[in-house]
């Protein structure tokens, strides 16, 4: 018998530069360059709030052969729309919304304890509950894989 393939391709692997490996010159840059990413990521959220609006009116006048269609080009609209804003990190190239991998998002610090089955990982430096999903209850202010530092509104 073969031998089995393992999913190590799925396996994280860290960024090769963190924030303390960037000069001051450097991070300055990395934060002007995300601006512009994250004014573009705050108008998608409102633009998909629209279009889920629009497509849910529509859902409401047309007759039940159109609404398959409807949906389905809704979340073809979606997917691309959030494939075309999603947030980037500059540094890295990583999603800044992706799980809590190394650093956390609100302080920066890599002290973030692991969770586990119903428990959300937390950051041991500023206390924060690092949830994913509806619940989220933190700021992406920095990248969750470098650590540098991206925007003071967060997202």
């Amino acid at each position: 018998m073969g031998e089995y393939r393992s999913f190590r391709l799925l396996k994280y692997s860290p960024p090769e530069k963190t924030a303390a490996n960037y000069s001051e010159s450097e991070k300055n840059q990395f934060q002007e360059s995300f601006k512009r990413r994250a004014r573009d990521y705050r108008i998608f959220k409102y633009v998909v709030l629209g279009l889920f609006l629009v497509f849910a009116f529509a859902l409401i006048k047309f007759s039940r052969a159109e609404e398959f269609y409807l949906s389905l080009t809704f979340v073809c609209t979606y997917v691309f729309l959030y494939l075309l804003f999603r947030p980037l990190c500059p540094a890295c190239s990583r999603n800044v919304m992706a799980e809590v991998k190394i650093f956390c998002p609100e302080c920066g610090s890599d002290r973030i304890s692991p969770g586990g089955f119903m428990r959300a990982k937390e950051c041991l430096s500023c206390g924060e509950v690092l949830r994913q999903g509806k619940g989220r209850s933190y700021k992406v202010r920095r990248c969750t894989h470098c650590g540098v530092f991206l925007d003071a509104k967060g997202l």
